[in-house]
């Protein structure tokens, strides 16, 4: 199994408690991510937005499944240092494999 994370231009993603707790989820699993922006430039005019994340401050539909994840944190600070990390991590984090990826993918196009 891997996960897929498909990524909304405005990166609301990271604004949804549920998605973000998927996230740290499979993280904790060791389960393979993947990240797909639409493009570089959306990354680069949200990635302030990322720097700001603080698990406190997410949104869901209904206001009890925020109060019921925030419930299952135990540390929010760990866990918004763990998001940090999660999404920022030079070697394995979200956004280094996606430049990773989007590397290869411009490497591919240049040979064609």
């Amino acid at each position: 199994f891997a996960q897929v994370i498909a990524v909304d231009a405005k990166f609301d993603l990271f604004s949804r408690a549920w998605c973000v707790g998927e996230l740290a989820e499979a993280r904790r699993a060791r389960m393979p991510q993947s990240l797909q922006l639409r493009s570089g430039n959306d990354l680069a005019m949200q990635q302030a937005k990322l720097q700001d994340l603080r698990v406190q401050d997410m949104k869901a539909s209904r206001p009890e499944d925020v109060q019921e994840i925030l419930a299952k944190i135990p540390d929010m600070e760990a866990f918004n240092a763990a998001l940090q990390e999660l999404i920022f991590n030079d070697r394995d984090g979200l956004l280094a494999s996606w430049r990773e990826k989007d590397a290869e993918s411009q490497m591919g196009s240049i040979g064609r």
